[in-house]
């Protein structure tokens, strides 16, 4: 039979939390190595840190669902918000809130990390949409719909060729 005393919750989500915590660095060391390539416009490490970061999601995913379902184990809810009330209920030394707080801070940097990267990718892809609108030989921007729904500019409309 499973035991439910807050000490069994406190080793479980010790344990848990040590491994999300790890796999979300992992994650962040992923996005920095992202943005990195990204800068350096470097293909094959682009590539490396795409598969890096995605497995360290696919991890966290699977983190996440066990800590839902520990939680609700123990009689908790889904989310971030019960684990304050599990928290409060077997963490007597402030060891889960310590491995949760940093966890939501490393989320956090996390985040910011991957809105850069994504900011990178925006400004390369206007460049490059800039660009080939230059070689086909119409005004960049154009890209756009009028108001009824029909295309207003003419790109895509001229081949290299005929440019």
């Amino acid at each position: 039979m499973t035991s439910h005393t807050p000490a069994d919750a406190r080793t479980r989500f010790v344990e848990l939390l040590n491994d999300t915590v790890f796999e979300a660095l992992g994650l962040k060391e992923a996005l920095e190595e992202e943005r990195l390539a990204l800068e350096s416009q470097d293909i094959e490490a682009i590539d490396r840190a795409v598969a890096n970061k995605s497995a360290c999601v696919s991890k966290l995913q699977r983190l996440d669902r066990e800590r839902i379902d520990t939680c609700a184990k123990y009689g908790f809810a889904a989310g971030p918000d019960p684990m304050s009330d599990l928290i409060e209920w077997c963490d007597d030394n402030n060891l889960i809130g310590n491995r949760w707080q940093q966890l939501m801070i490393v989320a956090a940097e996390s985040s910011a990390l991957n809105m850069t990267n994504g900011a990178i990718i925006r400004v390369r892809q206007q460049q490059f949409e800039s660009s080939l609108s230059v070689l086909r030989g119409v005004t960049p921007g154009t890209n756009t719909y009028g108001r009824h729904g029909g295309e207003s500019g003419d790109f895509g409309h001229r081949s290299l060729a005929e440019a």
